[in-house]
């Protein structure tokens, strides 16, 4: 046995398997040899014998995860798909880290026909084991599995494109497809077919740039359609406000008020009381509980916004903010170049400064401030006092008609195809 076992690191498997069928003839139950014969008989087209070894080895041994993957792999090469994901889903339960496995499911959902369910476990098969800095090149990629593992990505690549497309069909029906071009142009770059080329090296999407919307980091908050109107009426959304305020307290935009952490983290800094208070109407396209109990009129004014962002697990995002004294929101980018960040001061104590890509805009009362997350942006109260806003996201003023319709559509399929493939979304939860 361990002369068969020599062979087999040095991939001598013609040797290796005279060597595992000399043992068999004076240890007929060794499961061991068993299986290494099957396999190498399964390589030969020859499928009966191969089950007959393997069913005896599982029989022997049937605690052994990879006796049973070998006979879900005889069953995918016999076109017995059902039988072999039952076999494969024993096998992950019963070895939960072994990487090719959910390869080798994803192969028999694919001789199903179901392209969806196939491209996202081939997906998720992939990231997992790159995740673990496997089967990223070559040489990380064990010489039996690069056949499968290249089918894999192949497979991703043919079919997760069409799965977006086809999401985007009533838009591409209703409005013509050269409506869509731009659209398609993002969602290649997404998917790596192509290569974004920023107008602007600041300029930077960390999940979806759409081409040909104008590089400006700031831009003119009265072009929101509703903004204006949303502004002018500010003294009745700060009234509003310090009445829900005065009976619920904010919470920490980030989560905790913890300075220490929160510059460990790069999200902010500032004085010893810096910090950034928030009251939530929508967060990532859901309404919060105690907005319409707290803040009625500021919630149906904002549900009113024409062309407003609706992405599930995306926006709206609507909340007041409170910057405290001395603090510092510190530099991000956003997800994507499409959804403009908007700010109407209601209450400006101190001197609040947002910063875009270079560009300072100072926060006065009543008059609104819009600007393309995808550019570096902060924001800083130099005080002396707390400086209040209504903080929302609108759609890119240039987007078209059919744009609007169609990406939310392809945001939330992407996010629904991460869920499927049991890999964090790109965005939400």
């Amino acid at each position: 046995m361990l002369r068969a076992r020599g062979e087999v690191v040095v991939h001598h498997a013609e040797a290796a398997e005279a060597l595992y069928r000399e043992a068999l003839e004076t240890q007929p139950d060794n499961a061991e040899a068993l299986n290494y014969v099957a396999m190498c008989e399964l390589g030969r087209g020859d499928f009966d014998s191969a089950r007959e070894h393997l069913e005896k080895a599982v029989q022997i041994d049937p605690e052994e995860a990879n006796f049973r993957k070998n006979r879900g792999i005889l069953q995918l090469a016999l076109g017995q798909a059902q039988d072999a994901i039952d076999t494969f889903d024993q096998v992950i339960a019963m070895d939960p880290k072994d990487l090719s496995t959910p390869l080798h499911r994803a192969a028999a959902l694919e001789q199903l026909g179901n392209a969806y369910d196939a491209t996202a476990a081939y997906y998720r098969a992939i990231a997992t084991a790159q995740a673990a800095f496997r089967w990223r090149t070559r040489d990380t990629t064990p010489p039996v599995l690069r056949p499968v593992v290249r089918h894999a990505i192949d497979y991703i690549q043919r079919h997760q494109q069409q799965i977006f497309l086809e999401l985007m069909e009533p838009v591409r029906a209703q409005y013509g497809a050269a409506a869509l071009a731009r659209v398609e142009q993002g969602l290649d770059i997404y998917l790596k077919r192509a290569v974004a080329t920023y107008p602007d090296p600041q300029q930077s999407c960390a999940f979806f740039y759409l081409p040909g919307l104008s590089a400006a980091p700031v831009l003119d908050a009265v072009r929101m359609p509703g903004m204006a109107a949303l502004a002018a009426a500010g003294d009745t959304w700060l009234a509003e406000l310090e009445a829900a305020a005065a009976q619920q307290a904010g919470e920490p935009y980030f989560r905790t008020h913890d300075l220490a952490l929160l510059r460990e983290q790069g999200v902010l800094d500032g004085d010893a009381d810096a910090r950034l208070t928030a009251w939530f109407l929508y967060r990532d396209g859901d309404r919060e509980p105690a907005a319409r109990q707290y803040l009625p009129r500021t919630l149906a004014a904002v549900e009113s916004l024409p062309q407003r962002v609706e992405v599930e697990n995306l926006g709206p995002n609507v909340y007041f903010a409170m910057l405290a004294p001395g603090t510092h929101v510190l530099p991000s980018r956003g997800l994507t170049n499409v959804r403009v960040n908007v700010e109407i001061p209601l209450r400006v104590d101190g001197r609040c400064v947002r910063g875009v890509a270079g560009h300072e805009e100072t926060w006065r009362a009543g008059t609104g401030v819009a600007y393309d997350g995808s550019f570096a942006h902060e924001l800083w109260n130099h005080g002396p006092g707390p400086c209040t806003a209504l903080v929302l996201d609108a759609w890119h003023p240039e987007l078209s008609a059919a744009e609007r319709a169609a990406l939310p559509l392809l945001f939330e399929g992407i996010s629904r195809f991460h869920l499927a493939a049991g890999v964090e979304p790109p965005f939400g939860n």
